[in-house]
């Protein structure tokens, strides 16, 4: 018989097929999961953890949002989606009647749950080349880092026709950053990584602590605040072999020692979201290999995994690919830390 598709195209679709129906999916974790479609890159979807009803969310999109930095930040039991993505064409930056940038702007833009059919919101403006990570608050208070800096858009600026934003934080000249933030729960404190470490800025004060000199990527707060989980190499491309990024967890604590969940060699995970009951990590995985058996196979999209390390259990599989920005969401709540704890209410689950 002759057929147009290569035998080993057949063999994928007989491999996917036997890990549908054998693999388990965890029961435990409810709830949505908002992210951006892993082939229809400029749409915005909503699904349950399985995927089995994944749908498009909003009407209106980006003309291209391939180039966000692996973070879509959705606002814990508000209405607001906020987004990384391409801004305004040939835009001029001018500093002291100097041109300091021209080119296509990076963007914050702002989407509403309750306004599926209007555009997003640009909250920048076209003001920064680029912008390396955001995340929205429960309380919509939005934090960015662009270049060096650590900005902060307060909740009653976005609604405003061009939202001011204040500067928090500023790394030094001579570190080599990373470029992530990440809300706390309470809405007081902000994560942020750079070659340095991984470390907590007081929004009120400005003070800083640093956690862990341990490169930190993608850092996720536990929902009592009182854990970050994140991913970090344990063996660099080049240190002469294929990279391996595991999964550790730290505590909020100054200097602390950290803790690998799951590691595995020749893979890259990257921490997408903690379950609300702080159980379990959400995960994307992707192995440095070729995929040339069921193991690797099997290996490769999204998952969950217990927070102390276990065996990870699949999500999303009806995307058929990995989903590298996403937030999980629910409306389920949860029981508060005591108020002399670093976070005193739960908020946000974060990834990307």
């Amino acid at each position: 018989m002759n057929s147009k598709y290569p035998a080993y195209t057949w063999l994928c679709f007989l491999l996917m097929s036997l890990f549908l129906v054998l693999t388990p999916l965890c029961a435990a974790l409810t709830g949505e999961i908002i992210f951006v479609h892993p082939i229809s890159t400029k749409e915005i979807w909503i699904s349950n953890v399985e995927g089995t009803n994944a749908q498009k969310l909003f009407q209106k999109t980006l003309t291209d949002i391939r180039r966000i930095q692996d973070k879509l930040s959705v606002q814990e039991k508000g209405d607001y989606v906020l987004l990384i993505g391409p801004g305004i064409d040939e835009h001029k930056v001018i500093q002291n009647n100097d041109i300091v940038f021209r080119g296509n702007s990076i963007d914050l833009h702002l989407f509403n749950r309750k306004h599926k059919f209007r555009n997003p919101k640009n909250l920048t403006l076209g003001a920064f080349k680029m912008i390396l990570d955001a995340d929205i608050s429960q309380n919509g208070d939005v934090v960015f880092l662009a270049n060096k800096e650590i900005y902060h858009i307060p909740q009653a600026q976005l609604t405003k026709a061009s939202p001011e934003r204040v500067l928090l934080f500023t790394l030094d000249d001579t570190t080599r950053y990373i470029g992530y933030v990440e809300w706390s729960p309470n809405g007081r404190h902000i994560a942020f990584s750079s070659s340095g470490g991984l470390f907590i800025l007081d929004v009120a004060t400005h003070n800083t602590f640093r956690i862990t000199e341990q490169e930190a990527y993608n850092p996720m707060f536990s929902p009592n605040g009182k854990k970050i989980a994140f991913s970090t190499y344990v063996k660099k491309p080049d240190a002469g072999a294929l990279a391996t990024k595991a999964i550790a967890v730290v505590p909020v604590q100054p200097d602390a020692n950290i803790e690998i969940v799951h590691i595995q060699e020749n893979y890259s995970f990257d921490v997408d979201f903690w379950s609300p009951d702080g159980k379990y990590i959400g995960f994307s995985s992707q192995p440095n290999v070729e995929i040339n058996n069921i193991e690797i196979f099997q290996s490769r999209g999204n998952f969950i995994i217990p927070a102390t390390g276990g065996v990870p259990e699949p999500i999303l599989l009806s995307m058929n690919n990995i989903v590298h920005s996403l937030d999980f969401v629910t409306d389920s709540a949860y029981a508060i830390d005591p108020e002399d704890s670093l976070v005193t209410t739960w908020g946000q689950l974060k990834k990307k």
